[in-house]
């Protein structure tokens, strides 16, 4: 297989990415509010205890999925960008910082599932990690939209659309310092917005590879 089939493939495992993500969030049916009583966040660990174990699976799948993903992205972004690259190497950082976060925040996760006594703490644990997430994608998402838009390697409204999830990120982000409803309601809408985001980069990847190799 040669490298531009091999580039092709790994653009196109951020949308692999997002289908893993996207399955393991909704695996289990909608989790309680924030706000829910400890006993109801124990009830529902315990009626979805194997679900939640797969959706722990999954999001590990999903980790090995993203760096090969990231690792294509920063590769066209610096390309892209030239010089120093310091928007693509920022990106990068981004990315990273956000695996990271992800795993310890799906890793408590996976500790409630297992023991579901202990829920009630892990899921509000894993609740801030994820708004701490949320810092870390926003950083990805806007160093990637500013090189697009800088440099237009990908269709500009890609780049705006970037920046718009950016916000939605930096508000649900909130997480960290309130167990407001609304605030998760928000960090979840970011979610779902940036998923949608990252298949059309993903997308946008794939179809431009050849030109990118052959110039």
């Amino acid at each position: 297989m040669n490298s531009t089939k091999l580039d092709k493939w790994a653009a196109l495992s951020g949308v692999a990415f997002v289908v893993v993500a996207v399955i393991g969030a909704f695996l289990a049916g909608s989790p309680p509010k924030v706000s829910a009583s400890d006993a109801k966040i124990i009830s529902f660990t315990k009626d979805n205890q194997d679900s939640l174990r797969i959706a722990a699976y999954l999001a590990g799948l999903g980790i090995i999925l993203f760096l090969v993903f990231l690792g294509e992205l920063w590769t066209r972004l610096r390309v892209a960008e030239g010089g120093s690259g310091r928007l693509a190497g920022t990106a990068a950082m981004g990315g990273i910082v956000a695996i990271a976060i992800n795993g310890a925040a799906n890793g408590i996760g996976a500790y409630g599932a297992l023991h579901p006594l202990e829920s009630a703490g892990t899921f509000r644990l894993s609740t801030v990690l994820f708004g701490f997430l949320g810092f870390a994608v926003l950083v990805l998402t806007e160093a990637t939209s500013l090189v697009i838009l800088r440099t237009k390697f990908l269709a500009p409204w890609l780049g705006w659309f970037g920046l718009l999830v950016a916000l939605l990120w930096l508000v649900g982000s909130a997480a960290v310092a309130t167990e407001n409803d609304t605030i998760f309601v928000i960090g979840f809408v970011a979610f779902l917005t940036w998923a949608l985001w990252l298949i059309l980069l993903s997308v946008m990847l794939f179809r431009t590879t050849e030109a990118s190799t052959a110039s």
